[in-house]
């Protein structure tokens, strides 16, 4: 009778539950979720990123490309509209630079350019 009695007893003192355990379960889970929601935004942030970059570095060859085309002299200042952003450049003393706008980004970007002397103008000197 006293193993009975001694588990009668155990079962009265011991009141446990599984409140505590549940909540540490729901706890670590939240957690966990929330890590990988957290890397992968980071991750969507950092490929858009990279995305806009290479958008804007292909525009700017886009633009100096049509610019070394052209025979016209560049003007000091001016903008030009495509289809993902806009770019603005100013030239001044070989120095180009180029402003590129795409989705509230700003990219700037720094080239030496040298205009291309006609044949016609160095004959003439």
């Amino acid at each position: 009778m006293q193993d009975g009695q001694l588990s009668r007893e155990m079962k009265k003192k011991y009141r446990g539950g599984v409140l505590f355990t549940a909540l540490l379960l729901v706890y670590l889970s939240s957690f966990l979720f929330l890590l990988v929601l957290e890397e992968f935004k980071l991750a969507q942030q950092f490929s858009q990123k990279t995305k806009d970059y290479y958008i804007s570095k292909t525009m700017v060859s886009m633009f100096l490309s049509e610019v070394k085309q052209k025979n016209t002299p560049l003007e000091p200042k001016g903008s030009q509209e495509f289809s993902t952003g806009q770019l603005t450049y100013s030239y001044a003393r070989k120095k180009l630079t180029i402003i590129v706008k795409i989705n509230h980004t700003t990219y700037t970007f720094d080239e030496v350019y040298q205009p291309k002397v006609s044949k016609d103008k160095s004959r003439h000197q």
